[in-house]
């Protein structure tokens, strides 16, 4: 086990005589912001319907040991670095290079998610909505009492921690409102990886780009033979506050004869201000309807798509 500090600085200095409302509230938010970090970074989602699997549990089972300071409020905890944790994770081959250091301990990618809103990396592979509205969430945490959550750890130290801020929560709430809703998807590759404890997979396109999936339903031991083979994934897309997608959470994983590449494309989200007529004009010279396939909300008349179509011709 390892220790960590978190310091809780404001304009009151209370030290180690903080309220114990404000206190408690810090205390009852942290646990869940680390164990998000970590399963957002080994699985690329931040929550999960059904019970938390063991290396979860034992990589978030963080212990509170006490405070004190005299200016800022410090607060010591114990943290089991990853690799501790979840050895059988870092016994496994990679899927995605996006997995921590196994010295790291839940506070280091806590820290890293923090730091990635600080600087609105709206590509990061970081947080996912449900992790963006945890952190923005802390804006009434801290409340009036503490101006600021400092995380210092090992790559993060007290001359570069990552300082939690009612500024960074407004970012953490900007970037869950710009990221676009999920959809319905279906994805056709071959099934590249498979990793059991996580529940995710990868899939390779057509064109040599891979989408990252996690299995949501049935026993992902199921699709083990399905390996290297072609496969359609049906799911959800979900995407990062840019736009770009960040997995499929898939409901199924099957094998297909299709072999055209129709479906073989990286999932766009569905454009707020969709026009049918300029997309069709804007991608006529490529794929026709084709290109519209999965931009297209289909509230449109049936006037409205004849006309459009008409300009294909």
């Amino acid at each position: 086990m390892t220790t960590q500090t978190i310091r809780l600085r404001g304009p009151q200095h209370f030290g180690r005589r903080v309220p114990s409302r404000a206190f408690g509230r810090v205390l009852n938010a942290i646990p869940e912001a680390v164990r998000q970090s970590v399963r957002m970074r080994f699985e690329g989602r931040s929550r999960a319907k059904g019970p938390r699997p063991p290396w979860l549990t034992a990589a978030a089972d963080i212990r509170f040991l006490g405070h004190d300071g005299e200016d800022d409020t410090v607060l010591h905890f114990e943290s089991p670095t990853l690799g501790e944790a979840a050895p059988r994770l870092y016994a496994q081959r990679e899927i995605w290079p996006t997995r921590p250091d196994p010295a790291d301990t839940g506070f280091d990618l806590l820290a890293d998610v923090l730091m990635d809103i600080a600087v609105r990396n709206a590509d990061s592979d970081l947080y996912d909505r449900p992790l963006l509205d945890s952190v923005a969430g802390f804006k009434a945490v801290l409340g009036d009492t503490f101006g600021e959550l400092v995380v210092a750890v090992r790559r993060h130290p007290a001359e570069s921690a990552a300082v939690l801020t009612p500024a960074v929560a407004d970012a953490a709430r900007s970037l869950h409102r710009e990221t676009p809703g999920t959809r319905q998807v279906r994805v056709v590759g071959k099934l590249d990886m498979l990793r059991a404890s996580t529940r995710s997979f990868g899939v390779i396109l057509d064109d040599g780009q891979e989408v990252r999936g996690v299995l949501t339903e049935g026993e992902i031991g199921a699709i083990s033979s399905l390996m290297n083979q072609r496969v359609v994934v049906l799911g959800r897309a979900v995407f990062r506050p840019s736009g770009g997608l960040l997995r499929v959470d898939a409901g199924a994983v099957a094998a297909t004869e299709d072999d055209g590449a129709f479906f073989s494309a990286i999932p766009k989200p569905v454009r707020m201000n969709f026009s049918l007529r300029d997309e069709v004009r804007d991608r006529q010279h490529k794929l026709g309807v084709a290109a519209i396939i999965g931009k297209w909300p289909g509230d449109e008349s049936d006037e409205q798509i004849a006309e459009a179509l008409k300009e294909l011709n």
